[in-house]
């Protein structure tokens, strides 16, 4: 996974003027999740969709969203996986209607995902199926805080140490369901909340200065190579 990541060319772009001074416990969160059916992003269909809301360390549970979503073709393990049967998946809503909600908070809010690249890859590939317009988003992905935290701490990344559930146990945060986007959702946000805590206890940190960590990235949506930046 991490040589995956490195193989990936960063470009410059700055942090949005709307966040980037901000201190954490103050960013505008929305930390979502995709589970997919292959890791594959080149074939990778979106199977189901979910994300929640969170601020001041404080989970926004009525801002949940979670929906199944109609794929076709072949599932592979993704039934196995995440417990969805072709049945559940045939009768799930459109991607075009998830994303069209979705759009709302590009701007509005920092998004926090646990792997970035996968899912931004993935979104990439259908906003431009649409033809969406291209819009830029800001991210803080926990798995790279993670990554950082361990360099840090213990000089190497231990193998599959940076998985959600790795990273939660980690932190001392309890066991969280899997393989459930909204439940992933969830756990992803309160990862992060236990993350930044443990760079900074007293919230003084903006999300400029967490851009050392290698963690905060804005994506370019709608172009046909999606662009990362620093």
């Amino acid at each position: 996974m991490l040589d995956f990541l490195k193989r990936v060319v960063f470009g410059q772009h700055p942090i949005a003027e709307a966040f980037k001074h901000v201190c954490y416990p103050q960013l505008p969160l929305l930390s979502l999740d995709l589970e997919l059916t292959d890791l594959n992003t080149d074939v990778a269909k979106v199977t189901s969709i979910a994300w929640v809301r969170g601020q001041n360390f404080q989970v926004d549970l009525r801002s949940a969203h979670y929906s199944v979503v109609r794929a076709k073709g072949d599932l592979k393990q993704s039934p196995v996986i995440h417990g969805l049967t072709a049945k559940d998946i045939a009768k799930g809503g459109h991607i075009k209607d998830q994303l069209a909600y979705l759009r709302e908070h590009t701007q509005s809010h920092v998004w926090v995902l646990h792997n970035a690249v996968l899912d931004m890859r993935v979104l990439n590939k259908i906003w431009l199926a649409l033809d969406f317009p291209m819009v830029t988003v800001t991210t803080i992905d926990t798995m790279l805080l993670e990554v950082y935290a361990c360099e840090k701490t213990l000089g190497f990344v231990p193998s599959g140490g940076v998985s959600l559930e790795n990273a939660r146990r980690r932190h001392s945060l309890a066991p969280a369901p899997a393989h459930n986007a909204l439940d992933d959702a969830l756990a992803t946000l309160t990862l992060l909340f236990a993350q930044l805590y443990s760079l900074n206890k007293q919230g003084h940190m903006n999300l400029l200065e967490l851009s050392h960590t290698r963690a905060i990235r804005t994506f370019t949506l709608g172009q046909k190579a999606l662009t990362k930046h620093k």
